[in-house]
């Protein structure tokens, strides 16, 4: 007996917890005007929680509306936030409700804002689906809707640069919006911005078709301030605001030619889009943040909702236990074998979650570091550049005009380098480095790379050594000039960058040679602040060293990381010499193969003759044609022309007698690996040049398939580009 009653009072106190958390909360109200505070005041976080606990009252006492009301509700805050996958499954849950509860009106509101969230999220497949149904059920309810659906229809088109097909929505919605009844002063102000919003489209349509007049005579009449098209999907983007000042300044820049006006619409286009790309990242950020924050929340609310469950079978079968003595503390042992066996596989498992959540923040942490650095090191370039342009400008005198030319050309070869190193960073990782070997000069190629960076020396007081010892100065070795360029600037920047006074060398020392190579050693000193014996194996680990960079400098953290790696190119390693405020030594040596003369390799393309040679120049960008044509006709014996897209290009090739071609790739309707296809077709001699600043092996075997001969990768040395065309004069394809 005495037995009986411990077992009794051993299984109270086992259950009573569960018990206490069975009870159900009969309280809860749907707070409709809460929710709306929240969402207006930007608490997207408070908002999902309330939606959650209005899911969980809805599912317990039964209420399809209610949860269908919700439902809604989510979606559309997870697509403000852009997560549109989850905001798919709540909208199609909403719909499955509104559906069969017969409610037509909002089944139409709910078809409407997930067609838009397949366009937001660009799933046109899924579009192209339910964009037609969604845009039948608004005309059959007569709705606001309508042009809602219109407008994401012209929307998905534009985006696919379906010009015309836009234009047709476009002038659709306008003709629709004139006969539609809006009864409310809100629906009035809606039907303003409406057409404000299509009338933009119909004007980029327009002018993309080459219907300028009328075009641009609608673009200038649009109000900026009324672009939208729902209250809930994003109020006047920032990024249409750019597009909108980049074709007013498309306007003056090639119709009308008034380059004040021009300047101003490209600058504050400019302007925007820098405003866009920041705001997005930290909408990157901040959603990213917020939906992982509502996941979480929510997978707490679900184990939640699977705990209370527990506790109610729990509570029937405390009462079956006390009918059932026996059956019950059977169920009882086999209940607490399971539950220690989940609780500790649950254990186990938030133990990882956590282990990757660490993991998952050191990461952002050090990206958002690193795009911090990024962003400060091209911040202070450009902001050079701006202001240095500005100054040339004003000022009258010559030396003090040479003097900013100089400052600016040091800020432009600074932010050439850091673009270099930032995008040879994704290249090293995914692309095996394959060498071009060329004839080259050395001491030509260190006195250029000395000439580029001495500006920056000279910015900082330093002087400027270069020293190289050569046996022979009429050889010219096989090197990859950008290769080895990239070294050896990415090391005196960063000689110059952690010195403060004193100087900085550049040294070439031929150390042994045979008939056939040379082996020469690299040496850039300084007399800067020396690397500390805790930092050394760090130095050469890219976005690892920023300890030693925070403490002595700004640098991005990836010169040297990329030095190395390049050197691996060369089958050669960076070593180094270092004392702490004395200065540093980092030195390699590298074999390179003995080349035939240039003077013997081009003596026969170098002559003149008579008749001019005659290039045509192809670039879409206006500024980069007239560098590029300046360029060929700087090379004596040569005379250019120009085309603005590949099919001018062809044209001309068709029509006029030119002997070369140097062809941009990348141009809009045709680029121009398809042009270089057209011209073989009626032309298989003439040498055609890719022009482009894209570099890559990719690039470079498409080049080749469609009939090119050679790539000049921009920016380039003049005096490489002039050889090139030198090379390629009066020469004829096999």
């Amino acid at each position: 007996m005495n037995f009986l009653k411990s077992i009794l009072i051993l299984i109270t106190l086992i259950c009573m917890p569960y018990c206490s958390f069975s009870q159900l909360n009969t309280e809860h109200t749907y707070k409709n005007d809460r929710l709306n505070q929240l969402i207006s005041a930007d608490s997207i976080y408070e908002a999902t929680l309330l939606l959650n606990n209005d899911i969980t009252y809805a599912e317990t006492n039964n209420l399809p509306l209610l949860l269908a009301n919700t439902n809604q509700e989510l979606g559309t805050i997870f697509s403000g936030i852009e997560s549109y996958e989850t905001a798919e499954s709540y909208y199609l849950r909403a719909f499955q409700l509104f559906d069969s509860l017969n409610n037509k009106v909002e089944v139409d509101h709910t078809l409407t804002d997930l067609s838009r969230t397949y366009v937001n999220a660009r799933n046109y497949k899924k579009f192209d689906s339910l964009g037609p149904i969604a845009l039948k059920h608004s005309y059959q309810l007569n709705s606001i809707n309508i042009f809602y659906n219109l407008g994401s229809k012209l929307i998905r088109n534009y985006a696919l640069r379906k010009y015309d097909v836009s234009l047709k929505f476009s002038n659709v919605a306008l003709l629709r919006l004139d006969t539609y009844t809006f009864a409310t002063e809100d629906e009035m102000a809606e039907k303003e911005r409406m057409r404000m919003t299509f009338s933009y489209y119909k004007a980029l349509s327009l002018i993309n078709l080459n219907q300028f007049e009328e075009g641009y005579g609608l673009l200038f009449t649009i109000d900026p301030d009324q672009i939208h098209f729902k209250k809930k999907h994003n109020t006047i983007p920032l990024n249409q605001l750019a597009t909108l000042n980049y074709y007013k300044f498309r306007y003056f820049n090639e119709r009308t030619k008034h380059a004040d006006s021009a300047n101003y619409y490209l600058l504050k286009s400019d302007s925007l889009k820098y405003i866009t790309i920041k705001e997005y990242q930290n909408k990157l950020s901040k959603n990213g943040d917020l939906i992982y924050k509502i996941i979480s929340t929510e997978n707490e609310l679900q184990l939640a909702n699977s705990t209370t469950k527990q506790d109610q079978a729990l509570s029937k079968i405390f009462l079956v236990a006390t009918i059932v003595l026996g059956l019950l503390l059977g169920a009882l042992v086999i209940l607490f074998f399971y539950y220690n066996k989940i609780k500790k596989r649950i254990q186990k498992m938030n133990l990882t979650l956590k282990e990757s959540n660490k993991k998952l923040k050191i990461i952002d942490k050090e990206r958002l570091e690193f795009f911090s650095i990024l962003s400060h090191e091209l911040r202070t370039p450009i902001y050079g550049i701006n202001g240095l342009a500005t100054l040339i400008e004003q000022e009258q005198s010559p030396e003090k005009r040479k003097g900013y030319l100089n400052a600016l050309i040091s800020s432009s070869n600074y932010i050439s380098v850091l673009i270099d190193n930032v995008l040879q960073i994704s290249k090293l990782k995914f692309e095996n480095k394959k060498l071009h070997l060329k004839p080259t000069d050395i001491l030509k190629l260190v006195n250029r790379i000395s000439s580029s960076i001495k500006v920056s020396a000279d910015e900082k007081g330093l002087i400027l050594y270069t020293n190289v010892e050569k046996n022979n100065w009429d050889e010219y070795l096989l090197i990859d000039k950008v290769v080895l360029s990239q070294i050896l600037i990415n090391l005196s920047y960063n000689a110059i960058r952690y010195t403060s006074k004193g100087s900085v060398s550049i040294e070439l020392t031929e150390q042994k040679r045979t008939n056939t190579h040379v082996n020469i050693l690299f040496e850039i000193k300084d007399s800067g602040i020396g690397i500390q014996n805790k930092h050394r194996d760090i130095i050469f680990n890219a976005f690892e060293n920023k300890t030693f960079l925070e403490k002595n400098s700004s640098g991005s953290g990836l010169g040297l990381y990329i030095v190395k790696t390049l050197l691996k190119s060369y089958n050669a390693d960076i070593k180094f010499l270092s004392k702490p405020n004395e200065g540093s030594t980092f030195y390699f040596d590298i074999d390179f193969e003995i080349a035939k003369s240039l003077e013997e390799i081009y003596h026969q393309s170098a002559q003149l003759n008579d008749t001019p040679t005659k290039v045509l120049v192809v670039d879409d960008n206006t500024i980069n044609l007239m560098i590029t044509q300046k360029n060929v006709e700087k090379i004596p014996g040569y005379m250019s022309g120009t085309a603005t897209n590949g099919k001018e290009a062809i044209c001309l090739v068709k029509e006029k007698d030119f002997d070369l071609v140097l062809m941009d790739i990348n141009m809009p309707d045709m680029d121009g690996f398809e042009a270089t296809r057209h011209i073989r077709l009626f032309n298989p001699n003439i040498p055609i040049l890719a022009l482009t600043a894209l570099n890559s092996s990719e690039i470079h075997s498409k080049a080749m398939a469609c009939g090119m001969n050679h790539v000049i990768t921009k920016p380039y040395d003049f005096e490489e580009f002039k050889s090139i065309i030198l090379k390629y004069r009066n020469v004829q394809q096999d």
